[in-house]
C-alpha cells in the first residue's frame, strides 16, 4: 500500500507521524510550507504567546525523542497545493492511501485521487468539536467527556467524513492543553496504525461511521488571547480540577495487534 502523509510536521503532529513511519516507513510525507506574510499589529500578543506555548511543546516532546524532526519530505507551498501544480504532484505520487495531519484543506480533485481513502487526523471529537483549537475549546467548556481525538475520512465538509477511530487520552489533575495534546498525538497514530493494518487485510475500503450530527465548526480566530490565558491561569490554579481517568480508544474497524504502550 503507497502512503502519502500531508502534514506541517509541527511538534505535536509529529508524535503521531513518527508512529505510522515506525510501522510503515516507506511512507511519502507532504510538507505545506507557508510563505510569511505581513501580520497585523492587534494580533501580536496572540503570536507572542503561540509561539512561546509552541517552544514549551516542541521543548516536552523531543525531550521523548531527539530526532523527531529529521525526515525526509516533499516541501510543497502552502498556498498553492490545490493549485493544478499541487493537484499533479499528487496524481504523480499516486497514493492508495491519503493522510492528513495539521494540513491545509484539500481540494476535491486531491481527494478523490487515492484509490482507497483520504483520511484525517483531527485533534478533537467529531462532530461536537470540529475545526480549529478543538482540544482547547473541549479544556475551556470543561467538556471532559468530549476531550480527545479521531481519524476520519475527508470529504467536501470541515472534518465530517466518516469516523474510523475516537481517541480518549488519559488525564490527570496536572494535566495541560499541551500535554493533553500530545497523548492524544500518541493514540491518533497508533489509531491510524490499526486502521491501516485493518485496511490491508480488507478486500475493499473501511467506510467506518457516518456523522449524524451538525456539531460546531470552531474558526482560529475564535480562540482570543484572553481566552487562552484565562485558560492557562485555570490549569495553574488547578481550577476546577482535570478529573482522572484511563485511556480509551473506540475503533469502527477490526481491530488489529498494535501494543498501544509501544
Amino acid at each position: 500500500m503507497k502512503i502519502v502523509i500531508v502534514s506541517e510536521c509541527k511538534a505535536r503532529e509529529m508524535v503521531a507521524v513518527e508512529k505510522i513511519l515506525q510501522y510503515f516507513p516507506n511512507s511519502i510525507i507532504v510538507k505545506p510550507i507557508y510563505p510569511k506574510n505581513k501580520k497585523n499589529i492587534k494580533s501580536l500578543p496572540k503570536r507572542i504567546f503561540e509561539k512561546g506555548q509552541y517552544k514549551i511543546l516542541k521543548r516536552m516532546v523531543l525531550e521523548h525523542n531527539t530526532k523527531l524532526h529529521i525526515i525526509d519530505n516533499i516541501p510543497i507551498n502552502a498556498n498553492k497545493i490545490n493549485s493544478q501544480e499541487g493537484i499533479q504532484l499528487f496524481k504523480d505520487l499516486a497514493p492508495d492511501l491519503l493522510i492528513t495531519c495539521r494540513a491545509p484543506i484539500l481540494a476535491s480533485e486531491i481527494i478523490k485521487i487515492p484509490s482507497i481513502a483520504a483520511i484525517n487526523l483531527h485533534y478533537g471529537i467529531a462532530p461536537k468539536y470540529r475545526g480549529n483549537d478543538t482540544l482547547f475549546w473541549a479544556l475551556f467548556n470543561h467538556d471532559y467527556e468530549n476531550l480527545g481525538g479521531c481519524i476520519h475520512h475527508i470529504d467536501c465538509g470541515v472534518d465530517t467524513g466518516n469516523i474510523l477511530a475516537e481517541v480518549y487520552p488519559p488525564l490527570h489533575s496536572t494535566d495541560t492543553e499541551l500535554s493533553i495534546g500530545i497523548k492524544t498525538s500518541q493514540l491518533l497514530g497508533i489509531a491510524m496504525v490499526n486502521y491501516i493494518k485493518a485496511q490491508e487485510k480488507s478486500q475493499c475500503p473501511i467506510l467506518g461511521k457516518p456523522q449524524k450530527q451538525k456539531g460546531k465548526n470552531y474558526h482560529y480566530s475564535e480562540r482570543t488571547f484572553s481566552k487562552s490565558v484565562k485558560l492557562l491561569l485555570r490549569s495553574k490554579r488547578y481550577l476546577p480540577a482535570i478529573p482522572e481517568r484511563p485511556q480509551k480508544m473506540i475503533t469502527y474497524f477490526k481491530k488489529e495487534t498494535v501494543n498501544i504502550f509501544a
